[in-house]
């Protein structure tokens, strides 16, 4: 989601990356991206998560930073270098540029600003062109796009035929590079994330009904290689008293008007996670794009130390960190357990830094699996056990 790299702190960092095969996609990867003001956080961050057990570790658009036109790549730069020199897979998730962002007003961060005309369309083509090149003996999968079902990051709000657009796009400028440098990059649908907005909604369109949509503009056209989800869960209330079940076995109320998760005209069903993630397969398999390999890019819960110090009526949001280790664990025999689901990034490696303003809710700052300091969680016992006795997944 975030790096928590300054950029001044990153200045001088080698652009240079050995290259070096990645290894096969795995249930056992991590996002190490983490508000932090700390620059000597932030360069242990990738090695702790090597040390966790990790395969593959993924890295934002927010890496790139705009002036202008102009992006400077040093920290996207650095970041792949250090991890594959750790021998770790990379997955980039894509974004906008800065050269392809007419909204007006036009925002800070241009990272979810999508390209939405022809004129926006031909600018990013040759952005990504440059970036596809940039990384090409390096990394070699790509997701399209960090929840374009979101209105924070598909600015101002999601479209889905914009999206099938831009879709198309990105797989050409892919297939052109892959046939000039007889290349084998991957383009995976853009992870969308809600299955349970009510829509209509300021902040996005159900996770369903927003792809199903999309694979309606496709018209059947093949323009991706693998599919993305940022699959998380959340409690039906924020408010209550702690202890509230939001954990993978739990079902929980899902749009699915017009999707095939529906029975006939049903709009709301109970769903538990495995359910929904069998779900999102099967809507690309009714719309003549069956057995996608499923890359879950985010996924996880938090966990706090003390969960009686959650703000006033938020208490549901604030599970233990032994819930959230129960969770975990309950997730990975669910993943396990599903052939389709080729890779599972959870979300995060690390708590963000205490008191920090983010853009995010204040929960999410506790999905690590160590803490800020790199204290390590329980959750962080049952990844990495886990991974050390799953190494062929």
């Amino acid at each position: 989601m975030v790096v928590g790299c300054l950029l001044s702190a990153c200045a001088g960092l080698p652009a240079s990356a050995q290259a070096l095969t990645e290894p096969a996609p795995s249930l056992f990867s991590i996002n190490t991206g983490t508000y932090d003001s700390s620059h000597t956080n932030y360069v242990r961050d990738l090695p702790a998560a090597a040390a966790l057990g990790a395969r593959w570790v993924r890295f934002t658009a927010d890496s790139i930073h705009w002036r202008g036109a102009q992006p400077n790549w040093t920290a996207l730069d650095y970041e792949v270098r250090r991890a594959r020199s750790l021998h770790l897979g990379v997955l980039i998730a894509l974004g906008g540029a800065g050269s392809a962002c007419s909204v007006v007003p036009r925002p800070a961060d241009v990272s979810g600003c999508p390209p939405r005309t022809p004129a926006d369309l031909r600018r990013y083509a040759g952005f990504l062109r440059a970036e596809l090149l940039r990384y090409r003996h390096t990394v070699d999968t790509y997701e399209s796009w960090l929840e374009p079902n979101q209105t924070a990051f598909w600015r101002p709000y999601p479209d889905p035929k914009q999206y099938a657009a831009l879709l198309m796009v990105q797989h050409r400028v892919l297939g052109s590079v892959n046939r000039r440098y007889h290349l084998h990059l991957r383009l995976l649908v853009g992870g969308p994330n809600g299955f349970s907005i009510s829509p209509p909604s300021p902040n996005g369109i159900p996770v369903l009904a927003f792809v199903h949509q999309v694979l309606i503009a496709l018209h059947g056209q093949r323009v991706f290689d693998g599919i993305a989800l940022q699959a998380y869960r959340y409690p039906e209330r924020n408010s209550g008293e702690l202890g509230a079940d939001w954990g993978p076995a739990q079902p929980e109320w899902d749009y699915v008007a017009g999707t095939v998760a529906a029975s006939g005209d049903q709009v709301w069903r109970q769903m538990n996670w495995p359910q929904e993630l069998a779900a999102y397969e099967q809507q690309f398999a009714a719309a003549g794009y069956p057995h996608q390999p499923l890359w879950l890019t985010e996924f996880g819960w938090p966990g706090v130390a003390d969960p009686a110090a959650a703000p006033a009526g938020q208490a549901n949001l604030y599970p233990s960190e032994g819930q959230q280790a129960k969770w975990l664990s309950e997730a990975y025999g669910d993943l396990l357990a599903l052939p389709f689901v080729k890779a599972a990034f959870v979300f995060n490696l690390r708590n963000y830094q205490p008191g920090l303003a983010t853009p995010d809710p204040a929960f999410f700052g506790n999905y690590g699996l160590l803490s800020y300091r790199f204290g390590r969680k329980p959750a962080a016992g049952v990844f990495d056990g886990l991974a050390a006795a799953h190494r062929n997944r």
